[in-house]
């Protein structure tokens, strides 16, 4: 009777893919890399503030010290990662807006009155023409020469 091959053992003397039940035979432990971010509150909070500053996401990725893809693959696997940078967006949102209406009012600033009131109350410039077309030409008979 012939052996067959043996399965290529990964650290631990495990098989590679394999899993080690705990105590609790309902619960596995999984053999292989540990994610790199988990969405705790420190984790989303940074990304809150990524998107206040309105970072790209390779940037976001970089200053978590995970790649493109590690990033990309967190968003989709927990939602409120990709709220918490919606979040911080529209807080900037907020921020910025409250700025422009402060130099508005409280500063009386008329350009940016202007500009407000055609963003908001659908203001124009309206430039009137009162040239009609008609030309009107009128000789005097004293001073015409004949």
């Amino acid at each position: 009777m012939e052996n067959p091959e043996p399965k290529k053992k990964g650290k631990g003397g495990r098989p590679k893919g394999s899993t080690k039940a705990k105590s609790d035979p309902f619960h596995e432990v999984r053999v292989g890399r540990p994610e790199v971010l988990q969405p705790d509150e420190k984790t989303l909070k940074s990304l809150r503030e990524y998107g206040m500053a309105n970072l790209s996401f390779e940037r976001m990725a970089a200053f978590l010290g995970v790649s493109l893809t590690a990033l990309t693959n967190f968003r989709k696997k927990w939602p409120e990662a990709d709220a918490a940078i919606e979040q911080g967006r529209a807080q900037m949102d907020f921020s910025i807006a409250k700025a422009q209406l402060d130099v508005a009012i409280k500063k009386r600033n008329p350009q940016m009155l202007i500009w407000l009131g055609k963003q908001r109350l659908g203001q124009t410039d309206k430039v009137e023409n009162t040239n009609k077309g008609e030309i009107a030409i009128h000789i005097d008979a004293e001073d015409a020469e004949v």
